[in-house]
């Protein structure tokens, strides 16, 4: 089979023992990963919840064995994917995997959700050891502050500050650019504790105007024995991962490396409804508009209007600058494309074309389409956004928007 499934320590991450999961689904997109099981291969529908797995698929000796392999937040489960390329004796290249959460049991069975390294830091909070409620009258007047430094700097250091930083607080994650030095900073007051979730201030530094992709993207160590994440972001002169490299995808009726191609068509926007900090009527707002496609005489385009929330946002230039990037994204007759392709899949001399952990969502493809009805022939460079896909080696694509050259 070319994917194999291990359980590891959640912490250390050192692998222990294989386990079975015969029918499963995954999905690893440009921010975050998931990985459920179905407990009838045949009918298709994944549990939303996570993986359910008999007792008897369940590694250990005994039942308290099997129930300490499986236990809630201290083990996690890494899926790996082989190869023809690789060695007998390399496990696989790791493409998913997470910490077990929430466990339900039966006396058949065992039902836990999977938390990819972003779901766990969302209950890990950005405040140092000893200063919350130490200040006068029980308060927290500590401030964390982060000046100079690059987003992906910024963020390393909260990952770290949150994990390694912390009484049993430690994961097997790279934080691979603390220290880094640019124009970027921000302060975090410890008093505010409830908006200081690692998760929400990941999603914060992510969601800026020219804010860097950020991905924690499973490997094994030299050795084999453990699973690591590195965690990878865009720079601040590149906010996009993997810009360097473009993958090529061919699609034809009489065959190509991809197939089962979707056209999903919307219709531009033409104004932006901003708000930022404040209530009520103090409420800062802005307004963004291009009514170009409106006011056209020849077919003009309906009025579509949209709004935009930025409740950390409480300067006028910032809000209105982020009101006209949200316009300029929607502003335009927009598509995204999908399709699928398959792992196995290999050249004449037996070369895999497009094996998993080759390519990563944020990475450019160029798809290179003839023989479609619903687009014009040519090449159409775009985004990976999302990978997903099942034990089979069949592998759905989802690429980012792009301007729809057919209307």
């Amino acid at each position: 089979m070319p994917w194999r499934h291990y359980l590891y320590q959640a912490m250390s991450g050192e692998l222990g023992a294989p386990i079975d999961l015969p029918a499963f689904s995954w999905k690893v997109g440009v921010s975050d990963s998931s990985l459920a099981t179905c407990k009838d291969k045949d009918a298709g529908d994944y549990e939303s919840d996570g993986l359910t797995v008999p007792w008897t698929e369940i590694p250990g000796a005994d039942y308290a064995r099997k129930r300490l392999n499986v236990a809630t937040g201290r083990r996690g489960v890494v899926s790996l994917w082989r190869d023809v390329t690789m060695p007998p004796a390399m496990l696989g290249r790791p493409i998913v995997g997470g910490v077990i959460g929430v466990r339900n049991d039966t006396a058949q069975d065992t039902s836990f959700a999977v938390q990819s390294p972003l779901s766990v830091l969302e209950s890990r909070y950005l405040v140092r050891e000893g200063r919350y409620a130490a200040g006068p009258n029980h308060t927290s007047p500590d401030v964390i502050r982060f000046d100079g430094m690059s987003y992906r700097g910024i963020a390393s250091e909260i990952g770290y500050l949150c994990t390694q930083a912390k009484p049993g607080g430690y994961m097997p994650v790279d934080w691979s650019y603390r220290g880094e030095r640019g124009s970027r900073a921000r302060a975090y007051e410890a008093w505010d504790i409830q908006n200081l979730s690692c998760r929400k201030l990941f999603d914060n530094l992510s969601n800026v105007l020219e804010g860097p992709d950020m991905q924690f993207r499973p490997y094994l160590t030299d050795d084999g024995t453990h699973v690591r994440y590195r965690f990878v972001a865009g720079s601040d002169a590149e906010q996009y991962l993997g810009q360097h490299v473009i993958h090529q995808l061919a699609y034809h009726p009489a065959g190509g490396t991809i197939g089962e191609l979707t056209v999903d068509h919307l219709a531009p926007v033409m104004r932006v409804y901003s708000s930022g900090t404040g209530q009520d009527k103090a409420q800062k707002c802005a307004f963004a508009q291009d009514l170009s496609l409106v006011e056209r005489s020849n077919d003009p385009w309906p009025l579509v209007e949209m709004t935009y929330s930025d409740s950390d946002t409480d300067t006028y230039d910032v809000l209105l600058a982020h009101a006209r990037s949200v316009l300029k994204a929607n502003g335009r007759p927009l598509m995204q494309i999908k399709g699928v392709v398959h792992a196995d899949d290999a050249d004449d001399m037996g070369n895999p074309l497009l094996p998993l952990g080759s390519y990563w969502p944020g990475e450019l493809f160029d798809l290179h389409i003839s023989g479609y009805v619903p687009l014009p022939d040519g090449t159409y460079r775009t985004r990976l956004m999302e990978m997903s896909g099942d034990e089979s080696d069949r592998v759905e694509l989802v690429f980012d928007v792009m301007e729809d050259p057919s209307v």
